[in-house]
């Protein structure tokens, strides 16, 4: 945390009201309608909606930036110049892209090469562009890794638990 925020300010103006709104106030009407059976259901179901969309979250985000095939970066680099758009693809990776259903299911986050380039470019638009950069990729000797979730996840949880490293990016590079 900032230090200007601190511990105590971001529990009591963040976090508690956080979970006095999502898991108290949003079921109490639960409580007065159908009694505390119904309430009790209710929170277990936003804490179990509540776990299954963070896990999702992070199965979809999190392994597309963190492998041992990824750069990590030490340096800032400049807004929109050249050197910007080659650590978006060195830092990102794809999962399975293609059909509706896979894309869907990840969000269209599954072309996560192509939103770091394009963060502005529409979600179906993010397919299209995909068989271009890949050209342009292998035209100028650029890694373009994709790889399945799973095989992502476990790099990732490899790093995690310090089994391996991501790639620092050359220093001379800068």
């Amino acid at each position: 945390l900032p230090p200007w925020f601190g511990r105590w300010k971001f529990l009591f103006k963040v976090f508690f009201p956080f979970l006095l709104g999502r898991f108290v106030l949003a079921p109490l009407p639960f409580y007065y309608l159908f009694g505390p059976d119904a309430f009790r259901y209710a929170v277990i179901n936003l804490l179990l909606a509540e776990l299954l969309t963070n896990v999702h979250s992070f199965a979809v985000i999190v392994p597309n930036h963190a492998g041992k095939d990824m750069y990590f970066f030490s340096e800032p680099c400049k807004p929109r110049s050249g050197h910007f758009y080659l650590r978006q693809i060195l830092g990102s990776a794809n999962f399975s892209t293609g059909t509706d259903l896979v894309d869907f299911s990840q969000g269209w986050l599954n072309y996560q090469i192509e939103h770091h380039l394009f963060p502005d470019l529409s979600m179906l638009s993010y397919r299209k562009s995909q068989p271009l950069v890949k050209a342009l990729c292998k035209k100028h000797g650029v890694p373009y890794v994709q790889e399945n979730v799973f095989t992502r996840l476990k790099k990732t949880v490899d790093i995690m638990v310090g089994n391996s490293d991501m790639r620092n990016f050359p220093v001379q590079y800068y």
